[in-house]
C-alpha cells in the first residue's frame, strides 16, 4: 500500500467551533494519497504566528473577524495576502459567509485563492471535495464564485491595506485627527485618502461614505 503524505493543514477562523468541525470533516475524509494534521486559529495575528513557526501546505481561511485596531491585519483578506506575498506555495480556501459581489470580485483579484466557498452554500461532502481537488493541484470556487468569475466584475474597486484600515477605524467611531495612531501615514496623507474614498463610495460625508462601503461588502 502506498504511503499517504501528511498534509499540515491550518484553519482560521474566529469561532472554534467552526475550525472543530472543519477538523471533523477531515478525519472523517477517505483519502488514498493524503492524511491531514490539522492546526486552528481563532485571529489573523495567532494564524500568522503559527505560520511563521510551521510551514503548512494548505489553510482554510474566513474573512470576517472582529475588528480590532492593534491588529496587523483588518480582516483575513490581508492575511491572506500576505500569506501569498511571503508563502507563494501554501494553497489558500477562503470559507467565508461573504456574498457582496464587489467584495468577491476583489478577494479573487488580491488573493487568487485555489479553493473559494461560500458558507451559506457549502456543506461537509463540498467542504472535503475542496480540499482534495485543491490538494490535487486543481481550483475548486463554489457556483456563486464560479458564475462571478465567468462574468467578472469590470468596476471593482481596488483599495490598498491602508484604505482598509482606515474603512474599519472609521467604522469603530476612531477620529481622523486619532487615524495616525494606528495608520502609519500623517494626517494629511490620511486626509488625501478619505477624500479618495469619497469619491469612490460616491459619499459626502463620513456617514455616507461607511454605508455606502458596507453596502460594497468591505466592512
Amino acid at each position: 500500500m502506498k504511503e499517504k503524505k501528511e498534509v499540515n493543514i491550518l484553519m482560521v477562523d474566529d469561532h472554534k467551533i467552526t475550525t472543530e468541525g472543519y477538523e471533523l470533516i477531515l478525519e472523517n475524509t477517505e483519502n488514498e494519497n493524503f492524511s491531514f494534521a490539522c492546526d486552528s486559529a481563532q485571529s489573523c495575528d495567532s494564524a500568522w504566528e503559527k505560520i511563521l513557526a510551521r510551514r503548512y501546505e494548505l489553510i482554510l481561511l474566513d474573512l470576517g473577524f472582529p475588528i480590532n485596531p492593534k491588529s496587523k491585519f483588518p480582516s483575513g483578506e490581508e492575511l491572506g495576502q500576505k500569506i501569498k506575498e511571503e508563502y507563494p506555495e501554501t494553497k489558500i480556501i477562503i470559507i467565508t459567509d461573504t456574498s457582496d459581489s464587489f467584495r468577491l470580485s476583489n478577494i479573487l483579484s488580491k488573493i487568487n485563492p485555489e479553493g473559494f466557498l461560500l458558507k451559506g452554500e457549502t456543506n461537509s461532502r463540498e467542504i472535503a471535495r475542496c480540499v482534495e481537488t485543491v490538494l490535487d493541484d486543481n481550483t475548486y470556487y463554489s457556483p456563486k464564485v464560479s458564475k462571478l468569475v465567468r462574468s467578472h466584475f469590470t468596476n471593482t474597486h481596488n483599495l490598498d491595506e491602508y484604505d482598509r484600515k482606515i474603512l474599519h477605524l472609521l467604522s469603530l467611531g476612531t477620529k481622523t485627527k486619532d487615524l495616525p495612531k494606528y495608520v502609519p501615514l500623517s494626517l494629511r496623507a490620511i486626509e488625501l485618502k478619505k477624500r479618495n474614498l469619497k469619491d469612490i463610495f460616491d459619499a459626502e460625508d463620513n456617514e455616507d461614505l461607511l454605508r455606502n462601503a458596507r453596502e460594497a461588502g468591505y466592512l
